[in-house]
Protein backbone atom coordinates (compact mmCIF):
# COMPACT_ATOMS: atom_id res chain seq x y z
CA UNK A 1 0.00 0.00 0.00
CA UNK A 2 1.25 3.63 -1.02
CA UNK A 3 0.52 6.88 0.68
CA UNK A 4 -1.12 8.93 -1.88
CA UNK A 5 -2.55 11.89 -0.24
CA UNK A 6 -3.30 13.28 3.21
CA UNK A 7 -6.59 14.99 4.27
CA UNK A 8 -6.58 17.51 7.56
CA UNK A 9 -10.36 16.62 7.79
CA UNK A 10 -11.10 13.39 8.32
CA UNK A 11 -14.64 13.84 7.05
CA UNK A 12 -13.00 14.61 3.62
CA UNK A 13 -11.06 11.66 3.81
CA UNK A 14 -13.34 9.21 4.77
CA UNK A 15 -15.72 10.73 2.09
CA UNK A 16 -13.38 10.46 -0.83
CA UNK A 17 -12.40 6.75 0.48
CA UNK A 18 -16.22 5.66 0.59
CA UNK A 19 -16.05 6.96 -3.11
CA UNK A 20 -13.06 5.10 -3.87
CA UNK A 21 -14.46 2.15 -2.98
CA UNK A 22 -17.31 2.24 -4.86
CA UNK A 23 -14.87 2.28 -7.58
CA UNK A 24 -13.78 -0.79 -7.04
CA UNK A 25 -10.21 0.60 -5.79
CA UNK A 26 -9.14 -0.63 -2.09
CA UNK A 27 -8.33 2.58 -0.25
CA UNK A 28 -6.61 2.30 3.54
CA UNK A 29 -7.92 5.32 6.02
CA UNK A 30 -4.89 6.12 8.47
CA UNK A 31 -5.28 8.89 11.16
CA UNK A 32 -2.02 10.21 12.08
CA UNK A 33 -2.84 12.73 14.80
CA UNK A 34 -3.80 15.86 12.90
CA UNK A 35 -3.84 14.67 9.13
CA UNK A 36 -5.73 11.84 7.96
CA UNK A 37 -3.38 9.63 5.29
CA UNK A 38 -4.87 7.80 2.56
CA UNK A 39 -3.20 4.52 1.22
CA UNK A 40 -3.69 2.30 -1.71
CA UNK A 41 -1.78 -0.04 -4.22
CA UNK A 42 0.84 1.43 -6.24
CA UNK A 43 -0.99 0.09 -9.88
CA UNK A 44 -4.10 2.50 -9.10
CA UNK A 45 -2.55 5.54 -7.64
CA UNK A 46 -2.82 7.18 -11.26
CA UNK A 47 -7.16 6.86 -11.34
CA UNK A 48 -6.77 7.56 -7.73
CA UNK A 49 -4.93 10.81 -8.93
CA UNK A 50 -7.58 11.70 -11.49
CA UNK A 51 -10.48 10.68 -9.16
CA UNK A 52 -8.95 13.32 -6.62
CA UNK A 53 -8.82 15.92 -8.72
CA UNK A 54 -12.77 15.88 -9.79
CA UNK A 55 -13.35 15.62 -5.68
CA UNK A 56 -11.10 18.40 -4.89
CA UNK A 57 -13.14 20.33 -8.15
CA UNK A 58 -16.48 19.95 -6.29
CA UNK A 59 -16.12 17.65 -2.78
CA UNK A 60 -20.48 18.71 -2.22
CA UNK A 61 -21.03 16.69 -5.71
CA UNK A 62 -24.37 13.93 -4.67
CA UNK A 63 -22.30 11.25 -5.85
CA UNK A 64 -19.88 11.47 -3.26
CA UNK A 65 -22.25 11.66 -0.54
CA UNK A 66 -24.30 8.54 -1.96
CA UNK A 67 -21.00 6.64 -1.93
CA UNK A 68 -20.74 7.51 1.71
CA UNK A 69 -24.50 5.92 2.02
CA UNK A 70 -23.66 3.14 0.47
CA UNK A 71 -20.15 2.35 2.39
CA UNK A 72 -21.06 3.58 5.49
CA UNK A 73 -20.86 0.19 6.80
CA UNK A 74 -17.33 0.32 6.45
CA UNK A 75 -16.72 3.69 7.87
CA UNK A 76 -15.90 2.60 11.65
CA UNK A 77 -13.72 -0.09 10.37
CA UNK A 78 -11.89 2.14 8.55
CA UNK A 79 -11.94 5.28 11.64
CA UNK A 80 -10.42 2.65 14.20
CA UNK A 81 -7.54 1.79 11.20
CA UNK A 82 -5.00 1.76 14.25
CA UNK A 83 -6.76 -1.11 16.02
CA UNK A 84 -5.51 -5.21 14.67
CA UNK A 85 -7.71 -6.74 12.54
CA UNK A 86 -6.04 -10.14 12.11
CA UNK A 87 -8.18 -10.60 8.76
CA UNK A 88 -5.99 -8.23 7.30
CA UNK A 89 -2.52 -9.39 7.97
CA UNK A 90 -3.15 -11.95 5.12
CA UNK A 91 -2.89 -9.00 2.66
CA UNK A 92 0.87 -8.10 4.40
CA UNK A 93 3.01 -11.41 2.82
CA UNK A 94 6.09 -10.76 5.30
CA UNK A 95 4.21 -9.84 8.82
CA UNK A 96 2.03 -13.05 7.71
CA UNK A 97 4.86 -15.30 6.55
CA UNK A 98 7.16 -14.90 9.53
CA UNK A 99 4.28 -14.96 11.99
CA UNK A 100 3.00 -18.74 10.01
CA UNK A 101 6.76 -19.85 10.53
CA UNK A 102 7.48 -18.91 13.84
CA UNK A 103 4.25 -20.56 15.30
CA UNK A 104 4.91 -23.95 12.57
CA UNK A 105 8.82 -23.87 13.98
CA UNK A 106 7.65 -23.45 18.00
CA UNK A 107 4.92 -26.52 16.77
CA UNK A 108 7.97 -28.54 15.64
CA UNK A 109 10.03 -27.61 18.67
CA UNK A 110 7.01 -29.01 20.82
CA UNK A 111 6.75 -32.37 18.76
CA UNK A 112 10.84 -32.59 18.94
CA UNK A 113 12.38 -30.23 21.20
CA UNK A 114 16.41 -31.23 20.36
CA UNK A 115 15.68 -31.96 16.65
CA UNK A 116 14.31 -28.72 15.84
CA UNK A 117 16.75 -27.06 17.95
CA UNK A 118 19.54 -28.78 16.14
CA UNK A 119 18.38 -28.12 12.74
CA UNK A 120 17.80 -24.23 12.89
CA UNK A 121 20.73 -23.35 15.65
CA UNK A 122 23.14 -21.19 14.21
CA UNK A 123 25.85 -24.06 14.66
CA UNK A 124 27.42 -24.34 11.23
CA UNK A 125 28.28 -21.14 9.91
CA UNK A 126 28.75 -22.95 6.32
CA UNK A 127 24.84 -23.60 6.48
CA UNK A 128 23.39 -20.08 4.90
CA UNK A 129 19.53 -20.58 6.32
CA UNK A 130 21.12 -21.04 9.67
CA UNK A 131 21.94 -16.91 10.11
CA UNK A 132 18.24 -16.99 9.93
CA UNK A 133 16.71 -19.72 11.21
CA UNK A 134 17.31 -19.24 15.37
CA UNK A 135 14.62 -15.96 15.11
CA UNK A 136 12.46 -18.49 14.75
CA UNK A 137 12.72 -20.43 17.83
CA UNK A 138 11.11 -19.98 21.05
CA UNK A 139 11.87 -21.77 24.08
CA UNK A 140 8.64 -20.77 25.96
CA UNK A 141 5.12 -20.01 25.29
CA UNK A 142 5.81 -16.39 26.70
CA UNK A 143 8.50 -15.65 24.87
CA UNK A 144 6.64 -16.49 21.69
CA UNK A 145 3.81 -14.47 22.68
CA UNK A 146 5.77 -11.41 23.62
CA UNK A 147 8.04 -11.25 20.29
CA UNK A 148 4.83 -11.82 17.91
CA UNK A 149 2.95 -9.42 19.33
CA UNK A 150 5.75 -6.99 18.82
CA UNK A 151 6.09 -8.25 14.72
CA UNK A 152 2.48 -7.76 14.32
CA UNK A 153 2.60 -4.15 16.10
CA UNK A 154 5.40 -3.01 14.29
CA UNK A 155 6.00 -4.91 11.43
CA UNK A 156 2.24 -4.36 9.66
CA UNK A 157 2.93 -0.99 10.04
CA UNK A 158 6.08 -0.85 8.10
CA UNK A 159 4.91 -3.38 5.23
CA UNK A 160 1.70 -1.10 5.19
CA UNK A 161 3.41 2.16 5.23
CA UNK A 162 6.55 1.39 2.57
CA UNK A 163 6.28 -2.02 1.40
CA UNK A 164 6.43 -5.89 1.51
CA UNK A 165 10.26 -5.35 0.33
CA UNK A 166 11.55 -2.98 3.07
CA UNK A 167 10.10 -5.47 6.00
CA UNK A 168 12.15 -8.07 4.27
CA UNK A 169 14.98 -5.98 4.02
CA UNK A 170 14.70 -5.08 7.60
CA UNK A 171 13.78 -8.84 9.09
CA UNK A 172 16.72 -10.49 6.50
CA UNK A 173 19.45 -8.28 7.81
CA UNK A 174 18.37 -7.48 11.17
CA UNK A 175 18.31 -11.67 11.83
CA UNK A 176 21.28 -12.04 10.38
CA UNK A 177 23.48 -9.29 12.07
CA UNK A 178 21.62 -10.27 15.25
CA UNK A 179 22.29 -13.72 15.09
CA UNK A 180 26.06 -13.22 13.69
CA UNK A 181 27.03 -11.10 16.83
CA UNK A 182 25.67 -13.11 19.39
CA UNK A 183 27.37 -16.07 18.03
CA UNK A 184 30.52 -14.24 18.13
CA UNK A 185 30.44 -13.06 21.65
CA UNK A 186 28.29 -15.82 23.15
CA UNK A 187 28.19 -18.99 21.30
CA UNK A 188 24.90 -20.79 19.27
CA UNK A 189 22.99 -21.45 22.33
CA UNK A 190 20.28 -19.08 21.42
CA UNK A 191 16.87 -18.34 19.83
CA UNK A 192 14.21 -15.75 19.15
CA UNK A 193 12.80 -13.22 17.16
CA UNK A 194 13.42 -10.45 19.86
CA UNK A 195 16.79 -9.17 17.88
CA UNK A 196 14.70 -8.14 14.91
CA UNK A 197 11.82 -7.01 17.13
CA UNK A 198 14.62 -4.40 18.85
CA UNK A 199 15.29 -3.98 14.89
CA UNK A 200 11.73 -3.00 14.30
CA UNK A 201 11.58 -0.33 17.52
CA UNK A 202 14.94 1.02 16.48
CA UNK A 203 13.78 1.84 12.85
CA UNK A 204 10.37 3.31 13.78
CA UNK A 205 11.56 5.65 16.79
CA UNK A 206 14.14 6.80 14.68
CA UNK A 207 12.15 6.99 11.03
CA UNK A 208 9.70 9.22 13.05
CA UNK A 209 12.22 11.39 14.16
CA UNK A 210 14.25 11.85 11.18
CA UNK A 211 10.96 12.86 9.74
CA UNK A 212 9.68 14.52 11.76
CA UNK A 213 6.39 12.22 11.82
CA UNK A 214 3.78 9.86 13.63
CA UNK A 215 3.28 7.20 11.74
CA UNK A 216 4.96 4.32 13.99
CA UNK A 217 3.64 3.13 17.77
CA UNK A 218 7.03 4.30 19.42
CA UNK A 219 7.33 7.14 21.70
CA UNK A 220 10.17 8.28 23.57
CA UNK A 221 9.43 6.76 26.52
CA UNK A 222 8.60 3.47 25.19
CA UNK A 223 12.15 3.52 23.25
CA UNK A 224 13.78 4.82 26.99
CA UNK A 225 12.11 1.24 28.39
CA UNK A 226 13.51 -0.90 25.81
CA UNK A 227 16.89 0.58 26.15
CA UNK A 228 16.54 0.09 29.99
CA UNK A 229 15.48 -3.45 29.61
CA UNK A 230 17.93 -4.31 27.06
CA UNK A 231 21.11 -2.77 29.61
CA UNK A 232 19.17 -4.90 32.41
CA UNK A 233 19.92 -7.61 30.39
CA UNK A 234 23.71 -7.01 30.03
CA UNK A 235 23.57 -6.50 33.53
CA UNK A 236 22.15 -10.03 34.39
CA UNK A 237 20.28 -9.10 36.87
CA UNK A 238 16.36 -10.53 35.41
CA UNK A 239 15.17 -14.14 35.91
CA UNK A 240 15.74 -15.00 32.09
CA UNK A 241 18.67 -15.45 30.36
CA UNK A 242 18.42 -13.19 27.28
CA UNK A 243 20.43 -12.84 23.85
CA UNK A 244 21.89 -9.38 24.64
CA UNK A 245 24.22 -9.13 21.92
CA UNK A 246 21.45 -10.36 19.80
CA UNK A 247 18.84 -7.50 20.90
CA UNK A 248 21.64 -5.16 20.58
CA UNK A 249 23.03 -6.44 17.33
CA UNK A 250 19.36 -6.14 16.00
CA UNK A 251 19.13 -2.67 17.91
CA UNK A 252 22.10 -1.46 15.38
CA UNK A 253 20.89 -2.31 12.28
CA UNK A 254 16.95 -0.81 12.87
CA UNK A 255 18.82 2.26 13.66
CA UNK A 256 20.94 2.11 10.63
CA UNK A 257 18.38 1.17 8.28
CA UNK A 258 16.27 4.71 9.15
CA UNK A 259 19.13 6.60 8.84
CA UNK A 260 20.13 5.17 5.61
CA UNK A 261 16.26 5.65 4.28
CA UNK A 262 15.91 8.97 5.72
CA UNK A 263 13.61 11.60 3.39
CA UNK A 264 13.26 8.36 1.28
CA UNK A 265 9.31 8.30 2.39
CA UNK A 266 6.98 8.90 -0.71
CA UNK A 267 5.81 12.67 0.00
CA UNK A 268 1.36 13.00 -0.13
CA UNK A 269 0.23 16.13 -0.88
CA UNK A 270 -1.73 17.65 2.20
CA UNK A 271 -5.37 19.23 1.54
Amino acid sequence: MHRFVEFKSAKAALLFADYCQTQGIPVDVQPEGAVTALLAPAEHIEQLQTLLEQFLQDPAHPRYQAAAWQQSHTVQSASSNNSWNLSALWHLPVTSLVVLTTLLVYLWQQIDFAGANASLQLTDTSAVWRWVTPAFLHFSLTHLVFNLCWWVLLGHKIERQLSSWVLFQIMLSSAVLSNGLQLALAGPNFGGLSGVVYALLGYCWLSDRLNASQHYPVTNGLAVFMIFWLALGFMDVLWVNMANWAHLGGLLCGLGWAWLTKNSRPTAKTY
